[in-house]
């Protein structure tokens, strides 16, 4: 894992030596000098998202309150220096798992798993999506991706992403709850399906692969990232990654699991499918936002954890990976960079020409804390008055 975390801490280190691209418009206009944009908007011109077909297809921010309104996403300013390579950030990218495992494609095919073989594949980190159709409401692309992972094992993979923004209609039908008036919102899904387009039916013995979406958000002090288990749960149900996690950072109230998400300290939560809600979210009292993030939830039972490692048990792992960045070394930070909401689609064999697909969707609510309260109690189980790591 510690390879994995020293990827995004450099993404990380690039981000904090500059200023925080907070509004929308600003990323926008950035990103139009350097490749196409596409916009998908609704709610009268409030809610909005950025996609960049060119950049891996990525959903790059959002914003629910119009062209001049924050922007929800962590966005990396200087990998437009960089001429947009690599560590762009982003709230919805898609990268192929496992990462962990000998069946990682992160790790190439040098033995043993080590940081210094750490490498995104190229089809994931810089090849663009070709777009395939527009409509005002959604966007279809699609690649060809070739990958190998790391006992050598090769793979020819027909990707299709269809990225949607959704309105209140959709809210509703989606979470079954009602937007009170005055609440901002926006939302989105992506729709991710792989087909196996090579030679050989994808096995167990050779490695099975996994949709993997993540999003990436600006760290705050205040953030915390709240999954409620599906049934009484503890700590020792959670797998935990790299730092440890005092109750400073991670508590389970009231069967609900609490994460600091504030940008500082490098660690990494899971959640296994035993545990795993289809629903769960994320609050920032200083923003007054609740992000919910909602996902396929099957009931497969194969799953890739994040340990970097040759393992025994390489499809015993979580369909909820967190992450929080900070330094290398854990050393104290003020500078907040980065957390990321993430899930994963089941793994399972594939015949040739069989097929996987995921979907991923993020909504923004803001506003009225009362207002957001009554969406945390019905969706989270869990008021926001709640929502904290005090401890005694």
């Amino acid at each position: 894992m510690k390879n994995y975390f020293a990827f995004l801490f450099l993404v990380g280190i690039t981000y904090c030596n500059s200023q925080t691209l907070e509004k929308y418009n600003t990323v926008l206009s950035q990103l139009k000098e350097y490749t196409n944009v596409i916009e998908l908007t609704t709610n009268n011109g409030k809610s909005r998202l950025i996609i960049t077909p060119e950049l891996q297809g990525r959903i790059i921010t959002s914003t629910y309150d119009g062209i001049l309104g924050d922007a929800n996403g962590w966005f990396n300013k200087n990998s437009i220096t960089n001429k947009l390579k690599g560590g762009i950030g982003g709230e919805d990218r898609l990268w192929i798992g496992p990462l962990g495992s000998q069946f990682s494609f992160y790790y190439q095919q040098i033995k043993p798993i080590s940081e210094t073989n750490w490498l995104v594949p190229n089809t994931m980190e810089n090849e663009a999506y070709q777009l395939t159709k527009q409509t005002t409401k959604e966007v279809s692309m699609r690649k060809k991706m070739t990958l190998t992972n790391h006992i050598g094992t090769d793979f020819i993979l027909d990707i299709s992403r269809t990225i949607t923004i959704l309105d209140a209609l959709d809210i509703t039908k989606n979470l079954k709850i009602l937007i009170p008036e005055h609440l901002n919102y926006t939302a989105y899904e992506s729709a991710n399906t792989l087909q196996n387009i090579g030679t050989e039916k994808i096995t167990k013995e050779k490695g099975l692969i996994s949709l993997w979406s993540a999003g990436m958000f600006n760290g705050a002090t205040e953030s915390i990232v709240i999954v409620p288990l599906t049934k009484k749960g503890n700590l020792e149900d959670l797998y935990t990654y790299m730092g440890p996690l005092g109750k400073d950072r991670l508590q389970i109230k009231k069967n609900v699991v609490l994460y600091k998400a504030d940008g500082t300290y490098r660690s990494k939560i899971g959640v296994p499918p035993h545990v795993a809600p289809s629903i769960y979210g994320c609050y920032s009292a200083k923003k007054e936002r609740l992000t919910i993030v909602q996902y396929k939830r099957t009931k497969d039972s194969l799953y890739f954890n994040s340990n970097a490692s040759n393992q025994e048990y390489p499809y015993k792992g979580e369909v909820i990976p967190i992450y929080n960045n900070g330094t290398m070394d854990y050393s104290p930070t003020t500078i907040p960079s980065f957390f990321e909401l993430e899930s994963t689609s089941a793994m399972r064999e594939l015949e040739i020409n069989d097929t996987l697909s995921h979907y991923h969707r993020v909504y923004h609510f803001s506003g009225n804390e009362k207002e957001l309260d009554v969406i945390a109690k019905k969706l989270l189980g869990i008021s926001l008055e709640d929502v904290n790591l005090i401890h005694n």
